[in-house]
């Protein structure tokens, strides 16, 4: 995961960073500076069956917690139309590797 999508990842639950900070956080990282990563991310693909009601956004939002990620799963599915789709599987990239999570998750256990 690299610094941009650990920023993207982090956005949405970040609000203290927007109060502190400013909306342009992102822009204004500096090293050292906490930021809020969530623990149950997504580290291993699964199967979604589409409902009338999906989006590539409330997907991205559902799994990802975050609406950022819609175009990841928009082009892991080809950029099929999801109304075309409904009762089907599409499948949903995991968005971290999961050995790299779990080595990550390891290494901020020794720091804290």
């Amino acid at each position: 995961m690299g610094r941009l999508d650990v920023v993207a990842a982090s956005s949405d639950s970040n609000s203290h960073l927007i109060q502190t900070i400013g909306f342009d956080w992102p822009e204004k990282l500096e090293e050292g500076i906490p930021l809020k990563v969530r623990m149950d991310l997504l580290s291993s693909d699964i199967e979604h069956t589409i409902t009338e009601t999906d989006s590539y956004e409330s997907l991205s939002l559902l799994y990802y917690f975050t609406e950022h990620f819609s175009e990841r799963i928009r082009n892991q599915n080809e950029r099929k139309i999801l109304r075309y789709l409904i009762g089907t599987r599409i499948p949903i990239p995991a968005l971290v590797d999961r050995r790299a999570f779990q080595t990550a998750k390891a290494r901020l256990k020794t720091w804290l």
